[in-house]
């Protein structure tokens, strides 16, 4: 079924569009990345090749290298979502190619970058939040996302188990999902027909190469053993997981957060601006820290309505989106801070553990 979006029903948009476009010409800018931004990506780049020569420069303990190995799953996450993500959306730089290059850092981070950009931009940006058609929501029967989806009786539990599973977030997308990948015509609502065989001998190719550079090579040049650097791996991909969870759980999937159906004719009930402000949220706005760090995943609602300009520009456009916003009555959503971001997360998840008939029951 094809999903469609009724008209837009009042100037909300073309007036967003209208001030972010006076924004961009009053103050000169393109809407791709500027010298700040090539700046923070070579600090990103030189950060995580520092971090990774220093257990083959200095004779370190076992301790220190899994240490280190633990900052670099962190600072991975933050290298992905600040390059790959905008080169996904040709948001980095003005020239294709130069995109397309840059979205290899998903690769060397032992990431499909062929299946990211198929997932997010062609899956979650044209379906989010709908259900069996967002590919970025609800990846198996284990958790329960939607609160019109199938309930099973072990889901009044996942706000307490799914933090064990979230601690294999990476991992499961390293050496499972990827692969998944390619042997699935449909995931959610994208079609992934035809799969390019090169694509598949360039996954295979750079996951050695993930494995390689990060396990056998110093197991190699230092005298730790190999089992320090699988260790060393194995702490990695864990807090990689969990700041990738904290980076993305909070933008969608939060107990207000809406999951909006499509009528039989696959015809959704608002408009595509208004499905945008519906189904996704903010977090931490006010925080540059945050937002340099994220790559701007925390300005996630302007994220989704111009999803190809440079994260750089985000903290000014958001200003512009909640004035536009209370202009037109309609809700901003957004949390002040991360952490109840994150207890919205998992009070989603409770609720939606909840049998439907104590849920909707009228106390």
């Amino acid at each position: 079924m094809t999903i469609l979006f009724p008209p837009e029903d009042d100037q909300f948009l073309s007036d967003l569009r209208a001030e972010v476009r006076a924004y961009f010409n009053s103050t000169h800018q393109s809407i791709y990345g500027n010298t700040f931004m090539y700046a923070k990506v070579c600090v990103f780049v030189l950060v995580y090749l520092l971090g990774y020569a220093l257990p083959m420069v200095f004779q370190l303990s076992a301790t220190s290298v899994i240490l280190i190995y633990t900052f670099l799953g962190m600072w991975s996450v933050f290298l992905a979502v600040n390059v790959g993500h905008d080169a996904a959306h040709h948001a980095l730089f003005k020239t294709r190619k130069y995109n397309d290059w840059a979205m290899h850092i998903f690769d060397l981070l032992g990431l499909s970058s062929f299946n990211w950009k198929n997932r997010h931009v062609s899956g979650h940006h044209v379906f989010s939040n709908i259900m069996n058609y967002d590919p970025d929501i609800q990846q198996s029967a284990v958790v329960k996302i939607f609160p019109q989806d199938q309930h099973r009786t072990f889901h009044k539990w996942q706000w307490i188990y799914m933090p064990f599973i979230y601690a294999i977030f990476i991992p499961r997308w390293v050496f499972y999902r990827d692969f998944k990948d390619v042997f699935h015509k449909q995931i959610g609502g994208f079609k992934n027909r035809p799969y390019p065989w090169f694509e598949v001998l360039k996954m295979v190719f750079f996951k050695f190469i993930y494995v390689g550079y990060l396990v056998v090579l110093p197991a190699v040049l230092t005298n730790h053993s190999l089992m320090t650097f699988v260790w060393a791996f194995i702490a990695l991909m864990v807090v990689g997981s969990a700041t990738i969870v904290v980076v993305l759980l909070t933008t969608h999937m939060l107990d207000d957060s809406f999951f909006p159906d499509p009528d039989e004719h696959g015809m959704m009930p608002y408009s595509w601006s208004k499905h945008q402000m519906m189904t996704t949220s903010d977090y931490a706005t006010e925080n540059m820290l945050v937002t340099q760090l994220f790559g701007g995943f925390n300005h996630h609602v302007i994220h989704h309505l111009f999803q190809h300009v440079c994260h750089v520009h985000y903290p000014a456009m958001t200003k512009i989106l909640i004035k536009v916003s209370a202009r037109h009555n309609l809700t901003y959503r957004t949390k002040k801070r991360i952490l109840p971001a994150m207890y919205s997360h998992f009070k989603l998840l409770y609720n939606n553990g909840l049998e439907p008939e104590l849920l909707n029951h009228d106390f």
